[in-house]
């Protein structure tokens, strides 16, 4: 059966296959950390360094990484591309791109890390999780043995990011993936497609539930002081007002006023 691919999506897919079978085919002679996101770009400000803030994600350090960020692209790309319009899609993958890559130099300069550089598509592939995670948060995902909401999926990932990211500013390295890449380019995605407009704190589960227990509080408090006001008309009746005592003529006030 033949998948079709909207043209952004196939176009992307085809440039990272064609760009990384030519450098897996010059093997070590690629020179991969001079085109690559690299944090040298402080003291050697070259045209690749600079180059590679908006080229990095065209290039993969190997097939398994480029198999993997195909798979997820071809899918989630496919799902956006046909919902977003193309400006949309488009500004959401160029920002993706960009962003985090700026975001990235920012964390290494500020926690002095080794030389190091950053290649592969995670970037843009986060940011089209985030924006699923915004569109299509219930949408089943396949993963072969399981089905799994997306937002369950996408929440677990990001918030491994965001850990991770935590982890990596205090200067400990956390694996080889730029985590922070994931995490901003997720953020990106997010943002682009309205996630701060449909998002509220008073919608998440554990809000709900705080709001159910202070409505039961608050239903529980009005039947007591029901029943007190009870109680204090039903003494009126048999022995008179002035048989009230100060706290109880107080609350009798206090309940007429309410109402």
């Amino acid at each position: 059966m033949r998948v079709l691919l909207p043209p952004i999506t196939k176009v992307l897919l085809i440039s990272w296959w064609v760009i990384g079978l030519l450098m897996f085919a010059a093997g070590g002679s690629f020179p991969l950390a001079a085109v690559s996101l690299n944090n040298q770009i402080f003291s050697d400000p070259s045209i690749g360094y600079l180059l590679g803030i908006v080229v990095y994600p065209f290039l993969h350090d190997s097939f398994l990484h480029l198999l993997l960020n195909s798979i997820v692209f071809a899918s989630l790309g496919a799902l956006l591309e046909s919902t977003l319009t193309r400006k949309l899609f488009i500004k959401v993958l160029a920002t993706a791109t960009v962003a985090p890559a700026l975001i990235w130099l920012v964390i290494s300069l500020l926690t002095s890390a080794a030389p190091t550089h950053v290649v592969g598509s995670s970037g843009m592939v986060y940011a089209l999780l985030g924006a699923c995670l915004c569109m299509f948060p219930d949408m089943q995902v396949n993963l072969i043995i399981v089905q799994l909401k997306l937002y369950f999926v996408a929440g677990a990932l990001i918030a491994f990011s965001f850990v991770a990211t935590i982890v990596q500013l205090f200067g400990v390295q956390w694996g080889n993936s730029a985590h922070s890449i994931h995490l901003f380019g997720a953020l990106c995605g997010w943002l682009l497609v309205g996630g701060h407009q449909r998002f509220s704190l008073s919608e998440l589960p554990i809000m709900a539930s705080l709001r159910e227990r202070k409505q039961r509080f608050e239903a529980g408090k009005r039947q007591q002081n029901s029943q007190r006001v009870d109680d204090i008309l039903a003494k009126v009746s048999r022995s008179g007002i002035g048989s009230l005592s100060p706290a109880e003529r107080k609350f009798l006030e206090q309940q007429s006023r309410k109402k």
